[in-house]
């Protein structure tokens, strides 16, 4: 049996979803958030890859983790799926943090400790908020046209959006802390100080 340990064995595909897990995981700690992994279970919690404690031991959030390599002025989201992303949501956690991995190091590094902490931007980004904005990029792209004409093909294309509509969300750690505040009476936004529909569109 092959050693899995050995470095030229590792896929970075595989490797990059990890540690961007794993390292969403140790900043929501050294923010005094408490998170747990979703142990392989992913299918039975809204496709998420942590859950999110609250003081509400009945209550969880769901938090899904998106890696990639980020290209200058973009931020990158994930891949498209198809025409079905032009309507339907895309993420269905109560949160996704986006992962972007310096291009350079990224596809440079050979797993030999190069890649770390700061080669990773984060994005803290309510799913409603994710969704719109993921949206309404996949439904440019494939609005714009075709030289011959046709119909541009959504499969597998890389979806990214500025960095100015990300910018409230880069390190927004404290939005999950307060997603996990219990609810002030007559409150209902996501969190106590800033609600869904006062996040840029």
């Amino acid at each position: 049996m092959k050693n899995q340990n050995l470095k030229g064995s590792i896929r970075k595909t595989t490797s990059h979803g990890r540690i961007a897990e794993a390292a969403v995981a140790a900043k929501c700690w050294m923010h005094g958030i408490a998170v747990h992994n979703t142990g392989g279970l992913r299918a039975n919690f809204a496709g998420s890859d942590l859950i999110m404690d609250t003081p509400d031991l009945r209550i969880k959030r769901l938090i899904q983790v998106k890696s990639g390599y980020c290209k200058s002025n973009k931020v990158y989201l994930t891949q498209c799926k198809g025409e079905c992303d032009l309507a339907d949501d895309k993420f269905h956690s109560d949160f996704v943090v986006f992962v972007n991995i310096d291009e350079k190091v990224g596809k440079t590094h050979d797993h030999n400790g190069q890649l770390s902490f700061e080669h990773l931007t984060f994005y803290v980004t309510p799913a409603e908020v994710a969704n719109r904005l993921y949206r309404t990029a996949v439904q440019a792209e494939h609005a714009r046209p075709l030289r011959n004409g046709g119909v541009r093909s959504l499969a597998n294309l890389a979806v990214y959006v500025s960095p100015e509509q990300m910018a409230p969300f880069r390190n927004a750690w404290r939005l999950l802390r307060q997603a996990g505040l219990p609810k002030v009476a007559g409150s209902s936004g996501t969190s106590a100080s800033l609600p869904i529909n006062s996040l840029p569109h």
